[in-house]
């Protein structure tokens, strides 16, 4: 059942909706400004405010809604929606050439997740809520979502706050300063993306105080620069290194607040008591006499879930990691699940877990060679697809295997990472000679032969491709001297080490007589 905010949420963007359709100005500054209704959001029949007021020609609320951040990117089903459902060619003409700072930049998913997270957070697990007063005599509120640890990640003051004053609220009122919602929302985005967001020129001096109050002077400064035109449009030099310092913010937060406190985790269930009474064993074994000392559940890692992975409790946010991961997504929507705040993960080991959940909120992990090929068989597991990525590329950033050359192989294509199976491919082309009479190399090659659905017998194998493509690499043989038909250099002229890659594709013709294929 929604709460009495998502009604209110639902009611205003029905408002705005109407507001669009009828032209009406006023009544859709008024939604977007005062009640931060969300300009994004489309209906039930896929239908944003843009496109309503671009499909009944509105140019002045196409223009507003622009200004104010609605999105309408080409090469898109909305965006080429908007366009070739304008009404008139003024409002095409305004959506073709319009200049916008994008919100998301579409090849950045970690980025992208946070835009998200903030963009739907009634439903995506927020756990405060900001009521802000939009007239002088406080009978007129707005209520904003948003997520405690993305705030104590990003800022020190809403650090201290949740560790102090606000350490049990979950609604969280602003009285002291008559803060505009367009204003809180865009110090949300800088905060969950780090992207300078736009504000007209009336609001500048209400997002300054506001940035201000809540001690975010770099921000404030951005904002107070005064030779800028109508909107704040933030550079692709600032992006990246708000970007950065963001990523630098999660990482500190996971370093130093969950893992650093996971072993202060404490609730009442019985998992969490076990778990005491083996602190409490290895005090005493270390010579502590004392209980062990444990901080509350909101002090310290504003978390909202633990999972244990042996006898580690990790302290999680399911926000992000069910927004990052569809495996941790369905383990956390489960009937069962849901009735538990422990959740036990039993296929990991801590330390693997510590990289996938480091990479999970920080989009990074230095990965040890001693356990690459395991984070990449770990994060195939869990639909993590990057960071299979980032494992193999430090299996393959190695002279020699960290793992049996032949289980890498077969596990490259398994999962279907090239740069792992052509990296193992050049790996046997460089060592053939000692791999020749191995009959698990003979395997390989039978099960590359195999792989191919109806294969008939003039159709190549695309291991034995791979061979001959770094042979060639390897003997220095330009792709211009080499046959089309019997893929060997031709005899008149040839240098030594020509003759010898000849001499070993020999060796491969022979391998494939044996095996009864032609290739």
């Amino acid at each position: 059942m929604k709460g009495k905010e998502d009604l209110n949420q639902d009611k205003n963007f029905q408002d705005l909706l109407v507001a669009c359709r009828s032209g009406d100005l006023e009544r859709v500054e008024s939604l977007v400004r005062n009640f931060a209704t969300p300009i994004n959001r489309t209906d039930f029949w896929q239908c944003s405010p843009l496109y309503l007021a671009c499909l009944c020609g509105h140019y002045n609320v196409v223009k507003f809604l622009l200004e104010n951040g609605a999105r309408c990117e080409r090469k898109t089903f909305e965006g080429e929606r908007c366009i070739y459902g304008a009404l008139t060619p003024k409002i095409r003409n305004l959506l073709s050439k319009y200049k916008y700072s994008k919100a998301v930049d579409e090849i950045q998913p970690y980025r992208q997740f946070f835009s998200q997270l903030l963009e739907r957070s009634f439903d995506t697990l927020s756990d405060i809520i900001f009521k802000l007063y939009v007239s002088t005599d406080l009978t007129k509120t707005v209520e904003i979502p948003a997520h405690r640890f993305v705030l104590y990640a990003r800022s020190t003051l809403f650090a201290n706050n949740f560790q102090t004053i606000w350490r049990t609220c979950k609604v969280i009122e602003i009285q002291e300063i008559q803060i505009h919602p367009s204003c809180f929302l865009v110090m949300l985005r800088y905060l969950y993306t780090g992207e300078i967001g736009l504000i007209p020129e009336d609001l500048t001096s209400n997002m300054i105080q506001l940035c201000n109050y809540f001690h975010l002077d770099n921000l404030a400064e951005l904002y107070s620069v005064t030779d800028m035109p109508f909107t704040k449009i933030v550079t692709q030099e600032r992006d990246k290194i708000e970007l950065q310092k963001r990523q630098q913010d999660f990482t500190k937060f996971f370093k130093n607040v969950l893992l650093g406190g996971k072993k202060y985790f404490y609730t009442d269930s019985d998992d969490e008591k076990d778990y005491k009474n083996s602190l409490k064993t290895n005090n005493i074994q270390n010579g502590i006499n004392e209980e062990p000392k444990f901080i509350g559940i909101q002090q310290f890692a504003q978390h909202d879930t633990c999972i244990r992975v042996e006898d580690e409790y990790f302290p999680c946010h399911k926000a992000i990691i069910t927004g990052r991961s569809e495996y941790f997504n369905a383990m956390f929507n489960g009937p069962f699940a849901k009735a538990q705040h422990i959740v036990t993960v039993s296929d990991l080991n801590p330390g693997i877990f510590a990289l996938m959940l480091e990479f999970i909120y920080t989009d990074k992990c230095d990965i040890p060679e001693s356990v690459a090929y395991e984070v990449l068989i770990k994060a195939d597991m869990y639909l993590l697809d990057k960071l299979k990525s980032l494992a193999s590329i430090v299996l393959t950033s190695s002279l020699e295997p960290l793992e049996d050359i032949y289980v890498l192989r077969r596990t490259a294509v398994d999962l279907n990472i090239d740069r792992l199976e052509q990296w193992c491919s050049r790996w046997f082309a460089e060592h053939l000679n000692e791999v020749l009479e191995d009959q698990r190399f003979l395997d390989l090659i039978y099960e590359s032969a195999h792989s191919i659905q109806k294969r008939q017998e003039t159709d190549t194998i695309p291991f034995v491709d791979d061979l001959r493509y770094w042979l060639s690499k390897k003997y220095s043989v330009f792709e211009g001297d080499i046959d089309k038909k019997s893929g060997r250099v031709d005899d008149e002229d040839i240098t030594a080490w020509e003759a010898e890659y000849n001499s070993t594709l020999e060796k491969i013709d022979q391998i494939l007589l044996n095996l009864n294929l032609d290739a």
